[in-house]
């Protein structure tokens, strides 16, 4: 889901269970209790004011990270202040009840729930979910965790959600990664989960990771082979009451590792996820917008678009008007290349550079736009970094914390 940004922001975190290690640019007592610590900041970070080129963001915008970490009970809070230009342990944050299994993943809607699913016997075929209050506390809710009847598959599957956050997909990849399904699931105005008629629907492979079109009217799902390598996406018509309809043509042959929709609707942009230049392209797909194969995709013209270093992950805006982009790629050992910026032309799906491009002081493995577009989490190693986003791509700042970080959502404050 993405929405206009408030004076108060909201950024969860997962930790993909990880050890602590340490704080970074902040000074914190040994061995913290991350549930009640405090840190102090002692570098630079996110300017309240603007970056290169851009409006900036307005008031004292704040944000919450949440993050399990090994060896802890649940899930530990985090702020992001533009304010201080920091981010440290949240005040007064009363840790999350989960599962310490060992990592797993995490999705936000409407920008006030967080759902979660987690690693370990058992845990596959749950959902976990929490409302957001406006102090960065989560609170279950009622009927958490949720079981999804008929699960068969030993890997985590992946989740996505529509742009309004209104509905919430899960992937079941069956107990062979064989011929699967997808759970679709409709979010009630409590946060609670109730599966849609016809739920869970047949696909013909094992799926990988998933989303929706920036106007969630379908639902693209990328296929694995037997050798979990992406060869196809699948496309799904998503009803007004959920239920998911296979695009005339789906699946489609592009071997995609993943992709992500931009907020018009128009286009899909993917990557092949290459290491150490396997890769050095990004994939721009339209969207049929009418007639009988809407929602088939098929590459614009100049697709792909040669980057300077094999795109591992992307993040693009998917704020109204949203059109800039930016890859992470990946090193196999273990370092990582600086980040692209691109800029997505809203009439062709072209991808030029944007100026600065690649960002040589500034690098990571993957990251997440916050709802405004103003704001790019990164993760870098261990470190979540907040970077400033100038309207013509521009990144600026380095408010910085080591925690051993692991996937990302964010979300504005309820």
């Amino acid at each position: 889901m993405r929405m206009r940004v408030r004076a108060v922001l909201m950024l969860m975190v997962a930790l993909a269970m990880i050890e602590l290690a340490g704080c970074g640019h902040y000074n914190c007592s040994s061995g913290a209790n991350f549930g009640a610590s405090s840190c102090t900041s002692s570098g630079t970070g996110i300017s309240g004011t603007g970056g290169t080129g851009g409006s900036g963001s307005t008031g004292t915008p704040t944000a919450f990270a949440f993050s399990g970490v090994s060896g802890t009970a649940g899930i530990s809070g985090f702020t992001f202040s533009a304010a201080a230009t920091n981010i440290y342990p949240t005040l007064n944050y009363t840790v999350a009840t989960a599962p310490t299994s060992g990592g797993g993943e995490l999705i936000v809607a409407q920008g006030k729930y967080l759902y979660g699913a987690f690693y370990g016997t058992g845990l596959y075929s749950q959902i976990y979910g929490w409302s957001i209050d406006s102090t960065g506390n989560l609170t279950p809710i009622s009927g958490s965790p949720f079981t999804l009847p008929g699960w068969t598959g030993a890997i985590l599957g992946s989740m996505a959600t529509n742009p309004a956050g209104t509905m919430l997909f899960r992937a079941d990849a069956g107990a062979y990664l064989g011929e699967s399904t997808v759970y679709a699931m409709q979010i009630g105005v409590d946060g609670a989960l109730t599966q849609v008629a016809g739920s869970p629907f047949s696909i013909p492979f094992a799926p990988g990771g998933m989303t929706t079109d920036g106007q969630g009217d379908y639902l693209y799902v990328l296929a694995l082979a037997s050798s979990e390598s992406p060869v196809e996406i699948g496309a799904y018509s998503i009803g007004g009451s959920g239920t998911l309809t296979a695009v005339v043509g789906s699946p489609f042959v592009y071997p995609m590792a993943e992709v992500v929709g931009d907020a018009s609707g128009r286009y899909l942009i993917g990557t092949t996820s290459g290491i150490n230049g396997a890769d050095a392209h990004l994939y721009v797909f339209a969207i049929q917008p009418t007639g009988s194969n809407a929602g088939a995709i098929s590459p614009v013209p100049g697709s792909p678009f040669t980057t300077l270093y094999s795109p591992y992950s992307i993040a693009l805006q998917s704020n109204p008007g949203g059109v800039l982009l930016y890859s992470f790629s990946l090193l196999t050992d273990g370092t990582f290349n600086p980040i692209e910026g691109y800029q997505l032309n809203p009439s062709t799906g072209a991808l030029t550079p944007v100026s600065g491009s690649p960002f040589l002081d500034f690098l990571g493995s993957g990251g997440e736009f916050d709802q405004s577009g103003n704001y790019l989490f990164v993760i870098n190693a261990t470190t979540l970094t907040a970077y400033q986003v100038s309207s013509a791509g521009q990144l600026t700042g380095d408010g910085s914390i080591v925690e051993g970080f692991g996937p990302i959502a964010i979300a504005d404050a309820p």
